[in-house]
């Protein structure tokens, strides 16, 4: 896997574009503003200048011996033989060509002086039944004392929108790193992730928006995820467990036939039959243990089960596991009866706890007991179970995560899953388990 470096990460491509816009905007900024009090200074003269222009044409068309416009900034001429040189220095003759006989126009030469800065506007414009044309000078003069404030005014103005586009900027690219602050919190949460163990909670700082929808549809995801994979690995854990007994007794038969056969005794009906149990047993727990680990897979099915031969042929199977210790077992199973139950299911429920029993008892007695015609009650008179809480709930919570072995646990999830009924009590020298369907 590739590590992106720091320069490649989004933070970093944000904020050069951040800052490549703000350059861009700031200059775009200062050079509207220039160019905006150029304009606006412009079309004030030039509005004069044509307001000027336009009243004396009204006032000319009534009478033609209207004085023309004549002020110290503002002089009127009929006539362009009749522009004085000064004029003509600053708009020589071959420039007012630019308009035709019947054009009007203005135009402007700004010229600057030491000390000083002038702005010179000349309209050309017509009169009514007059073939001279008509012109109007207006000049503007202004000190460098002047023209400075005014300048200073502007830059103080450019300046003061600039710093506030960078503030703006600047607030927009922390808004951004605040939203970008999730994403990598949620990047650090996907690394820590362990897929032995249930995806942790989600970093608080996520809100609910569309990043916090993602992060909730990832979670969900890898809960399911890590339910699916748990799911198998009990599945497993469970398959190895339950097979272990069945496995046992074919591979037992198989070595007593083989024995047979080289001793040449053809007896070997009882057992065949001992392997078609075994194997018929391995089917049924096999198809149990998906029932449990596998979503919308079907229960196995119900079928009249003889309780008693059941357990006695369970306690047949395991009475191995109490080779070499001075265990009793005490039976009293008759009020035993037939039920309609799911057979597999009850076979790995009696196997267990019957298993159980056998494996954590020190020299002692087992005591299995009917109480009813579909319960039974095993007692462990002397157990071994490694447990200091004598407290009901601490008991059961170690049933569920299996600290009292398995099998235990397994007959818990069936028995909760089916309604069925299991206890399991334990106290300094005795564990009892009760079981009815």
């Amino acid at each position: 896997m590739i590590t992106p470096k720091c320069h490649y990460s989004l933070r970093a491509r944000i904020g050069k574009i951040v800052l490549v816009f703000s350059i861009l905007l700031v200059s775009f900024y200062t050079t509207m503003l220039a160019m905006l009090y150029e304009w606006g200074l412009a079309d004030a003269t030039h509005g004069i200048v044509w307001q000027e222009a336009h009243l004396f044409q009204e006032a000319y068309k009534k009478d033609k011996n209207t004085p023309l416009p004549n002020t110290q900034t503002l002089k009127g001429y009929i006539g362009e033989k009749n522009l004085p040189e000064n004029i003509v220095s600053i708009f020589p003759r071959h420039k007012l060509k630019k308009f035709g006989p019947q054009e009007e126009g203005l135009l402007y030469r700004f010229e600057k002086k030491t000390g000083l800065e002038s702005h010179h506007h000349l309209l050309v414009a017509n009169l009514y039944s007059t073939p001279e044309r008509f012109f109007i000078y207006y000049n503007i003069t202004v000190s460098d004392e002047v023209a400075d404030k005014v300048w200073h005014k502007f830059k103080l103005l450019a300046i003061a929108g600039g710093v506030l586009v960078i503030m703006m900027l600047l607030v927009f690219k922390t808004t951004i790193a605040r939203s970008l602050k999730p994403i990598s919190s949620l990047s650090q949460w996907i690394d820590n992730l362990d897929q032995s163990s249930p995806p942790g909670r989600l970093p608080s700082n996520l809100k609910s928006d569309e990043i916090g929808q993602m992060a909730e549809s990832l979670y969900n995801a890898l809960q399911r995820i890590h339910q699916y994979n748990e799911r198998e690995r009990q599945f497993l854990r469970n398959a190895s467990h339950e097979l272990r007994t069945p496995i046992a007794i074919i591979r037992n038969a198989l070595d007593v036939l083989e024995h047979k056969r080289k001793v040449g005794n053809d007896n070997i009906d009882n057992l065949v039959q001992r392997i078609r149990r075994a194997g018929d047993t391995m089917k049924s727990v096999t198809e149990a243990i998906l029932w449990l680990a596998i979503e919308n897979y079907s229960a196995p099915n119900k079928q009249s089960t003889d309780l008693k031969a059941l357990v006695t042929e369970i306690i047949d199977e395991n009475k191995n596991l109490n080779d070499g210790r001075q265990i009793k077992i005490s039976l009293d199973i008759d009020l035993l009866e037939n039920c309609e139950i799911e057979k597999a299911l009850a076979y790995i429920v009696l196997d267990n706890l019957i298993r159980n029993a056998f494996q954590h008892c020190c020299d002692g007695e087992i005591k299995i007991v009917a109480q009813s015609a579909s319960q039974i009650q095993i007692i462990n008179t002397s157990h071994s179970y490694s447990y200091d809480s004598p407290k009901a709930q601490d008991a059961a919570e170690a049933l569920v995560t299996g600290s009292f072995g398995l099998g235990l646990t397994l007959v818990k999830k069936i028995a909760d899953k089916q309604g069925w009924v299991f206890d399991f009590e334990l106290d300094e020298h005795q564990a009892s388990a009760r079981f009815g369907v």
